[in-house]
């Protein structure tokens, strides 16, 4: 155990005890609802009223865009579930790469709990109270800020423990808030969400900027050695390097199959290509000598990502040897070997690696590959100063910035616990309006409508959760 997490626990411990305290100590000012206990105050009430009325024609103007991002966050969210749930029983060997399952409690340490570690950056307590404060913080002042803003009172504000869960809330007076507009009330529901899409995007560019400063290239990644597309027409035969000679090749339904022995294997065919072609890797330098690792070194010469590495070899020939060190973790490795001639000029050098980038696909995969995008896939950072604290600091934004995302995309769903909720609800009253049914008639509508997308939603929920379990067998 390092000593960032002997540091957390502690500090966990410390916190558990200080909210037993907390909680003992100030019984008077407590309200139990549920399994919640929520401690009221005045707290910012007074900034809220200001903050509210300083910028109100701000506020105003931000009515629509306020409401349209709602509408597009729900959509999102529906399509992101729609289509998790289609990728686990359309395609169940996921459940191989990521045995996760695909609902997991945001709770500290639970990439680490679930077996994901691979896929995200710790999750500290520190990190999961820090940005839980936030990402609270601001979902409900905002929803405060507008309130103000609408002449809806706020009776009090305060936060609201879980256990050792903080989190925040702010009350108002409900018969002040429903007798508002429906485009005032949909204001108010979607202003927290709202405000952590800003957030997150605020925390983004603090975290590009961190790293920037924080961070220095500091050698080539490669993901995989040169491979080219050959036509299944031109293959006499095949050597395995290090393995068994295959024998014997044919196609089948569009499919190759290579044997060798007793044994026959499944290339895989390109999928844009033609389905005649497979991949085949090149007989390169890198391959035969099972280069492994960041390419930090060569000759002496500091590689620090792809311009250097490609500079290095326009300097060098076919037949030249060169001594290359790589880098797996903290360990260096060093490997002696001869250039080879590039299959594309035969005059140039070449060593045989390659870093191929993956093409985001989905909604999700988009998000996450334009989040990264700031990062060169094949160059290696490293922290300039106090590794440890440098990259306690960097993921520490990243959480904060993807719990605002997350947050803000999941708090749309139009499930009655959920700020999507009645949004939705008054979505659809107002949507039976504008098409001239009468008032009641509206309401039973919204009402029904509201039921079936909340049923619709945990049969989602179910029909995800049996995919993993049915996957997993």
């Amino acid at each position: 155990m390092d000593k960032i997490m002997i540091f957390d626990l502690s500090l966990l411990v410390i916190f558990c005890i200080w909210v037993f305290w907390f909680l003992h100590s100030r019984k008077k000012n407590l309200t139990k609802e549920g399994w919640m206990y929520l401690y009221k105050t005045q707290l910012g009430v007074k900034y809220i009223d200001e903050f509210s009325s300083k910028y109100s024609k701000v506020l105003y103007a931000l009515r629509y865009p306020i409401i349209l991002l709602g509408l597009i966050l729900m959509g999102v969210m529906l399509f992101l579930l729609i289509q998790t749930v289609y990728i686990y029983w359309a395609f169940p060997q996921i459940t191989q790469i990521i045995k996760a399952p695909p609902v997991m409690p945001l709770i500290p340490y639970f990439p680490q709990i679930f077996g994901v570690q691979s896929l995200m950056p710790p999750f500290y307590f520190t990190y999961f109270i820090v940005a839980l404060l936030i990402v609270a913080v601001v979902h409900e002042f905002s929803h405060g800020i507008f309130m103000r803003l609408f002449k809806v009172r706020i009776k009090s504000t305060g936060f609201a423990f879980l256990g050792p869960i903080l989190g925040a809330f702010v009350e108002q007076n409900d018969q002040d808030l429903v007798r508002k507009s429906r485009r005032n009330q949909m204001t108010v529901l979607a202003a927290g969400v709202f405000a952590n899409i800003l957030f997150a995007g605020i925390f983004f560019l603090l975290l590009v900027g961190f790293f920037f400063l924080a961070y220095q290239p500091a050698g080539y990644v490669f993901s995989d050695y040169a491979y080219s597309p050959v036509s299944v027409k031109n293959i006499t035969s095949f050597e395995m390097i290090g393995g068994t000679n295959l024998t014997k090749v044919y196609t089948s339904e569009n499919k190759t199959y290579l044997f060798a022995g007793n044994s026959s294997y499944l290339s895989d065919v390109l999928k844009n290509q033609n389905l005649e072609l497979i991949v085949l890797y090149e007989n390169s330098p890198a391959i035969n000598i099972r280069l492994k690792g960041v390419i930090v070194q060569i000759d002496n010469v500091a590689i620090k990502d792809r311009e250097d590495l490609s500079e290095f070899l326009q300097g060098k020939n076919p037949g030249d040897v060169v001594s290359i060190t790589t880098r797996i973790g903290t360990e260096e490795k060093s490997y002696r070997v001869e250039l080879s001639s590039s299959p594309v000029n035969k005059s140039k050098a070449f060593l045989g690696v390659m870093n191929s980038e993956k093409v985001s696909r989905g909604v999700f995969g988009k998000v996450i590959g334009f989040l990264t995008d700031f990062k060169d896939p094949a160059t290696d950072y490293q922290e300039k100063y106090l590794p440890s604290a440098t990259l306690y600091v960097y993921n520490l934004l990243w959480w904060i910035m993807m719990i605002n995302l997350f947050v803000g995309l999941f708090n749309m769903l139009p499930l009655g616990v959920l700020d999507g909720g009645r949004f939705f609800y008054l979505g659809l009253y107002g949507l039976a309006n504008k098409l001239g049914i009468e008032k009641k008639k509206s309401e039973k509508f919204a009402k029904k409508g509201f039921r079936i997308m909340s049923w619709l939603i945990g049969l989602i929920f179910v029909l995800m959760i049996l995919a993993w379990i049915f996957a997993l067998r």
